[in-house]
């Protein structure tokens, strides 16, 4: 009987799977992917999310397997820069911004976790799961299913769930207001290594460009629901892409010999989630419990804040199917008011029209003149200091 049986061999499986692995614990880890692929999103970490790797004693593992630590933010609204912002000197940890290749950073976590003792079944998926006591799962693995037995299961297995589905959780979603679309780019820019924030409100866009690994680059480009005809998507979308990152302010000379490659594909950004993650001694991590929008780049740092939230209850309550529903509330305070927040400013930010964009500029002047009013979901995440009053006082400007 294993200890810990994840489903999911991701960076949020991994990581458990490695954090739990080192006190001893005995994990299996189940990923029904015998490569890992590019999934576009996933490859930044933010400042506070930075700091939730550090905790898990994984950041150092990243950089030293490619990753790049890029300290300052440069915004640009409507193609003019603004002053950098130095993270490591305006962020309570002192961190800056992490960025990687999704897949390449997978196959890291699954060796550190590998190596720390778990166990790892590749090219393996869950199949069924014993209603009654659901300490049994039958897993197939090379055309046979294998009965496990497990005192915790965890549902690190993304937005779509597999054990979500099985246990029948049911998911809440927000109404959908904004698009992601992601690619990238083989280009060698002498750019300092910054992450590039794009905003054009009045249109409605938006977009993002960081260095991944030396010499490429991903590209995002975010927009509100009206303010494209249809989402991009496939080869055949490229040119269109770049016409848009033009549009909204990324130097023409920047992509001029770029070479667009992998894929292209949107995503909505409507948030989705699980109230309450945890039934009986099954629990949901990551995607699997609750997904927030592409725009704000908060994912990752999310899943390492669930990752660490339950390792910590696992680790000091022994009674594990108690320790679960407490990582449960501890999930649902902080995801609903970093949800809160990050449709706020999709609100504040991306909504269209000349009422939309004299909003945003009285809102420019009261945060020249009161910063501490701004929410900082790079630098702070969930303690950003969302409020409905204060979601009130800034929509009525």
């Amino acid at each position: 009987m294993y200890d810990l049986v994840i489903i999911g061999g991701g960076i949020a499986g991994s990581t458990l799977g490695r954090a739990m692995a080192l006190h001893g614990a005995e994990v299996l880890i189940v990923e029904k992917e015998l490569h890992y692929r590019d999934r576009i999103r996933g490859e930044v970490l933010l400042p506070w999310g930075s700091v939730e790797a550090k905790a898990l004693g994984i950041y150092d593992i990243l950089l030293q397997s490619g990753a790049r630590e890029a300290p300052c933010q440069v915004t640009y609204l409507e193609g003019e820069p603004t002053p950098p912002r130095h993270y490591p000197s305006s962020t309570p940890g002192q961190t800056g911004v992490l960025s990687f290749f999704h897949p390449d950073m997978q196959e890291t976590l699954a060796r550190a976790a590998a190596d720390a003792g778990a166990e790892i079944w590749r090219g393996a998926a869950l199949k069924t799961i014993d209603r009654g006591t659901r300490h049994k799962l039958g897993i197939l693995m090379e055309g046979t299913v294998r009965t496990i037995e497990a005192r915790l299961i965890v549902g690190a297995d993304g937005r779509d769930s597999t054990l979500a589905k099985q246990i029948g959780f049911e998911r809440e979603q927000s109404p959908q207001e904004l698009f992601t679309a992601g690619l990238q780019f083989s280009i060698d820019l002498p750019l300092e290594l910054a992450m590039h924030y794009f905003l054009h409100g009045r249109s409605g866009r938006g977009g993002l460009l960081i260095e991944t690994k030396p010499g490429n680059y991903r590209a995002y480009l975010f927009h509100h629901k009206d303010a494209l005809e249809r989402r991009l998507s496939g080869e055949r979308d490229y040119q269109s892409a770049v016409r848009q990152l033009h549009e909204i302010g990324i130097p023409a000379a920047w992509l001029e010999h770029a070479t667009p490659h992998g894929i292209l594909a949107s995503f909505d950004g409507s948030c989705r989630w699980i109230d309450e993650p945890i039934d009986g001694n099954c629990a949901l991590v990551g995607d699997a419990a609750s997904t927030t929008d592409p725009v704000w780049g908060n994912g990752l740092s999310r899943t390492l804040r669930d990752v660490r939230l339950l390792r910590d209850r696992l680790l000091n309550d022994s009674d594990w199917t108690s320790a679960a529903r407490a990582y449960a509330r501890d999930h649902r305070d902080y995801y609903h008011r970093l949800r809160l927040a990050e449709q706020l400013n999709a609100t504040l930010y991306f909504t269209m029209g000349e009422a939309a964009e004299a909003r945003r500029q009285r809102l420019s002047t009261l945060m020249e003149e009161q910063p501490e009013l701004g929410l900082d979901l790079d630098g702070l995440g969930p303690e950003c200091g969302y409020s409905d009053e204060l979601a009130a006082r800034l929509l009525a400007l």
